[in-house]
């Protein structure tokens, strides 16, 4: 595969499937076709339907290079809000950063941001059942999304709102952080982590939760657990307003940055961070 390529994967499902592994926000374009097996076909047109999710496919393997960089992340990580089937996500921006360099290696760029994921709740209870595509939470997720995937040599995690949305307290986030740090590091992984953003002005981000968000953010500062942190919050936030986003930044919920925000997280990041 040439660095950056766009790739199409078909499956051909005979029988019906009444469960299935599924990535709700993919801001790509799927497409399913009418009745038949069309793997094999070279012309669009059996693909009559679109898809805005990924379903079946959870990851691809491609070897060759020298490393990749894990980023745990939620709903800001997975992309909402950005323009669809246009790669701008800030994962994305990061890796063609990292492809037109050549100061460091030329690192491949996991997305596991999953929309709605905690770091110590989870909220896909594992029943086989639950139709919530949020998923378990990033301490449940480690082993799988980070420590299992091939030649990683660096982790980024970048979660916490959306457990202090929910009412977990700094003190559990803080916690669990430092577990996620501990247990990378033990396996010889180079562990980060992002400050949280501002989300003054959107639903549950009350005064008492930008509280706790400034603790869990004061603390990542101080250092100590990761091997370096990087201040997502300073890059977005308001200098008028500290709990909230710049409104150039801001795609209009006040929890999700747009487009311009997303790729001044990206370009924030130096890239000498990202190497063991």
């Amino acid at each position: 595969m040439p660095a950056g390529a766009d790739l199409l994967v078909s499956f051909h499902l005979p029988g019906t499937v009444t469960a299935a592994p599924l990535h709700r926000l993919a801001l790509q374009r799927s497409y399913v076709s009418e009745p038949g097996d069309h793997t094999a076909d070279g012309s669009a047109a059996a693909f009559t339907s679109v898809l805005t999710s990924w379903p079946l496919l959870t990851g691809v393997d491609v070897g060759g290079g020298p490393g990749s960089v894990a980023l745990l992340g939620d709903s800001i990580t997975d992309g909402t809000a950005s323009t669809p089937d246009a790669n701008r996500r800030w994962p994305d921006v990061l890796a063609a950063r990292l492809r037109a360099q050549s100061a460091v290696p030329r690192y491949g760029v996991l997305n596991h941001g999953i929309s709605g994921n905690r770091v110590v709740t989870d909220r896909y209870p594992g029943d086989g059942v639950s139709t919530d595509t949020a998923g378990v939470s990033a301490l449940n997720r480690f082993d799988r999304d980070v420590l299992a995937q091939t030649s990683v040599r660096t982790a980024l995690v970048f979660e916490g709102v959306n457990d202090l949305r929910a009412g977990t307290s700094a003190e559990r986030v803080i916690a669990g952080l430092r577990q996620l740090a501990e247990r990378g590091r033990a396996r010889g992984l180079r562990m980060l982590a992002a400050t949280i953003l501002p989300c003054g002005g959107s639903a549950a981000c009350t005064a008492a939760v930008d509280a706790e968000r400034a603790a869990v953010n004061d603390w990542l500062r101080r250092g100590g657990a990761f091997d370096a942190v990087l201040d997502f919050d300073a890059v977005v936030r308001d200098p008028a307003r500290p709990s909230r986003m710049l409104p150039a930044y801001d795609s209009g919920d006040h929890l999700h940055p747009g487009d311009a925000g997303l790729a001044a997280l990206a370009e924030s990041v130096e890239p000498g961070v990202l190497v063991p």
